[in-house]
């Protein structure tokens, strides 16, 4: 396990793979360093991994992120530098995790705001305490959270999505399962062993099977219905012969 100063926890188990942001202090807030962490580790996931599991140590998930802008005083940046400095290296890191070719898992407690909720519904399953907090609250600064809502964009409904942004209203755990931004919550104190059972499971499976799903989820829905059965008949035919090497 280590960090290397980037506040991740980065840990091995087996065909787990578990990313844990570790600064509970401020929240798990996301810094550069610790994006970079997170990306490096995806990037350089091994061919044995089958899962790979996203938490924030102690009372929250993720409280947002910490902010990129220059310093007080410095010379007004372009927009080109505050797309360099603010925008790309969060999309970059959402697109890192949606990239990964095998299930990730979030699992969620306490406050997912802003980035937190990005990173929550980015993943391809998201377990949370029915407790937990989700909102993305940048329009109470009149600032448009499209960063964010490009990490969800395909995830959600627009009219979920809609509905985050322009009203600031933070949600349940349970409000974000009705709204279709969880996949399954569960009482708080029951969290850690539901998403045990959830990664138990996923390990199980063969990689050739979990790589699969993980494809025909990726590139599916954006293909037409005749696309996506050829996809699905081609996916199916990989992995089946796998049993047979």
């Amino acid at each position: 396990m280590n960090d290397n100063d980037s506040g991740l926890l980065v840990h091995r188990e087996g065909a787990v793979l578990r990313l844990t942001l570790n600064t509970p202090d401020n929240g798990n807030l996301v810094s550069a360093p610790m994006g970079a962490a997170v990306i490096a580790a995806l990037q350089q996931l091994d061919p044995e991994v089958r899962v790979v599991v996203l938490r924030g140590a102690g009372a929250d998930f993720c409280a947002g992120r910490v902010s990129p802008t220059p310093a007080k005083g410095a010379p007004p940046p372009s927009a080109e530098r505050l797309r360099q400095l603010v925008a790309q290296p969060a999309l970059d890191l959402y697109d890192a995790i949606k990239a990964v070719p095998v299930p990730t898992v979030a699992v969620v407690q306490g406050r997912a705001h802003g980035v937190g909720t990005a990173l929550a519904a980015v993943c391809d399953i998201t377990i949370a305490a029915e407790d937990s907090r989700f909102c993305i609250p940048e329009m109470e600064r009149d600032i448009p959270p499209t960063l964010v809502m490009a990490a969800l964009c395909d995830r959600v409904p627009l009219k979920t999505l809609s509905y985050l942004v322009l009203s600031r209203h933070e949600w349940s755990g349970r409000e974000a399962q009705a709204g279709g931004l969880v996949s399954w919550t569960v009482p708080a104190a029951q969290l850690d062993a539901q998403a045990q059972a959830l990664v138990e499971t996923l390990s199980g499976c063969a990689p050739a099977a979990l790589r699969a799903c993980k494809q025909y989820l990726a590139h599916a829905p954006a293909m037409s219905p005749q696309a996506a059965s050829a996809f699905a008949g081609h996916l199916a035919g990989t992995a089946l012969s796998a049993r047979y090497q």
